[in-house]
């Protein structure tokens, strides 16, 4: 149920009816945003892609403009996120999934998918959870994403505290499928047969 978040411009060039070579042309005279990969490649955002095609009359295929709920997934074990994207992915509900697993990636990943939800582990390396959770509920951009901490060790006045910083809850690890739907159900997003 993942769906894409970015496109290159050979996929781009595909759902246009034009060359790669035309898509290239569009976004250096700037009608279609497009941005650069660590490895230089283009890419265009869905987002940015789809109010093109609007803008421009184009078609727009229908697993193209699939609604779903964004989530990412925050955790350095690998188990948990997993767990966690099994779960989700056998749900009806469609969501589109990115995974991080340090606060760098999250807050990268934050500012350009812009999740409905983060789900956030509190140990991280480097930028800690706490400090990620900060950033996203001080964000302007990002201050309406509701961050479902996640810890197996913290408790009383460090739970305390992540809510204050603006998680929506905590969940303890280790967690139940039916905990996750619990959480959220809590933050509106209506699981189907999970």
């Amino acid at each position: 149920m993942e769906a894409k978040q970015s496109f290159s411009t050979s996929d781009v060039a595909k759902f246009c009816h034009v060359t790669a070579d035309t898509i290239r042309k569009w976004a250096e005279a700037g009608r279609l945003h497009v941005f650069k990969t660590p490895g230089g490649h283009r890419r265009i955002r869905r987002e940015d892609l789809l109010r093109f095609m609007k803008e421009n009359s184009i078609p727009i295929h229908e697993d193209l403009e699939r609604p779903g709920v964004k989530i990412l997934v925050v955790d350095d074990e690998k188990a948990v996120i997993s767990v966690i994207r099994r779960f989700l992915e056998r749900a009806e509900t469609p969501f589109h999934i990115e995974m991080a697993t340090d606060g760098f990636d999250a807050g990268r990943l934050t500012a350009t998918f812009r999740p409905d939800v983060v789900f956030l582990d509190l140990r991280l390396p480097g930028i800690g959870g706490f400090e990620v959770c900060r950033r996203i509920k001080h964000h302007p951009l990002t201050e309406m994403t509701h961050v479902i901490a996640m810890t197996g060790y913290y408790q009383g006045e460090a739970a305390q505290r992540v809510l204050e910083l603006g998680a929506t809850m905590l969940l303890q690890k280790p967690f139940t499928p039916e905990d996750l739907r619990h959480a959220l159900v809590k933050v509106g997003v209506d699981i189907k047969n999970a």
